[in-house]
């Protein structure tokens, strides 16, 4: 079924989408668990988790876009590249709901 998806052209955004998720997640949680080293790993660690995100975001959009493009087409399947999709959007969605970037239990200040 992935090898499927690997001839679409919504599957490597969206793999990429998922990847960068995690990593951005992992981050942000690496950057929760140093309390107790000094404030510029911590820092970069937030801020390099928020950058991934980001990056994740977009992906997200370009996939999404590639899949609509295509949708009219007898292309291979798209479920492969749905699930990356969401994958990606719950890593965000579980980054964002644990790690807020502004309010309360945000790493600012």
């Amino acid at each position: 079924m992935l090898k499927a998806g690997a001839t679409h052209d919504a599957w490597a955004p969206a793999l990429i989408a998922a990847v960068l998720a995690a990593l951005g997640a992992l981050s942000l949680q690496v950057a929760a668990a140093m309390d107790l080293l000094p404030q510029a790993p911590v820092e970069l660690a937030w801020l390099l988790g928020w950058v991934l995100l980001a990056w994740s975001t977009l992906a997200v959009v370009v996939a999404l876009l590639a899949m609509w493009r295509a949708r009219g087409a007898t292309s291979p399947p798209l479920a492969p590249s749905l699930f990356a999709i969401g994958a990606a959007v719950v890593a965000l969605a579980l980054a964002m709901a644990l790690h807020p970037p502004f309010g309360a239990g945000a790493g600012i200040g």
